[in-house]
């Protein structure tokens, strides 16, 4: 049995804190909050710029957005702000998940994977922006965006890293919002 299939996702995400003594070492490691809401696994999350946010992909078809800005030492629950269906479907027209997610660093833009396929989304509407289907020669294993953006054309525009199966990076100009 390879380990991809030995993997247990659960459609609930716990978030840890970290409690750290004066000497720098790990103190304790309480629960602060649970997200609630998906109702399969969760494949994958990211954190907003701000860490204020959580985006999560789930087996069930949806993208929810996560107010995590909550005082949880009082028992404040965590807030969904928004629920996306995942516009991705298989030629049965069932709904696919995304494998990983990566949020662009001014928030805007949130880039997908499913397999060897990339999208876009813009994170206010959930609309797709772009999509490269067959962004690599196999699975992609890794998004990561560059920090800052670059001149491009007119303006200047963020720069998006893939890695796959097939032993290459490519890297990927964001694409205008003004298509959302």
């Amino acid at each position: 049995m390879a380990w991809k299939d030995r993997k247990a996702f659960t459609a609930d995400v716990k978030v840890w804190e970290i409690v750290y003594s004066k000497d720098g070492s790990v103190k304790e490691v309480p629960k602060a909050m649970q997200l609630k809401g998906h109702k399969s696994a969760v494949t994958w999350l990211c954190f907003t710029p701000d860490s204020e946010q959580i985006i999560t992909a789930s087996k069930d078809g949806s993208i929810r957005i996560w107010n995590i800005n909550v005082r949880y030492h009082l028992d404040e629950d965590p807030k969904t702000l928004k629920v996306f269906m995942i516009p991705l479907h298989d030629s049965n027209g069932a709904t696919l998940h995304y494998d990983r997610l990566s949020l662009s660093p001014d928030g805007r833009i949130l880039a997908a994977t499913h397999g060897s396929m990339l999208q876009w989304l813009c994170v206010e509407t959930g609309k797709v922006l772009d999509t490269a289907d067959n962004a690599h020669n196999g699975d992609i294993t890794w998004i990561a965006w560059a920090p800052k953006t670059i001149p491009a054309g007119d303006g200047q525009t963020f720069v998006l890293a893939t890695a796959s199966v097939d032993k290459k990076v490519k890297l990927w100009a964001a694409p205008p919002l003004e298509s959302a």
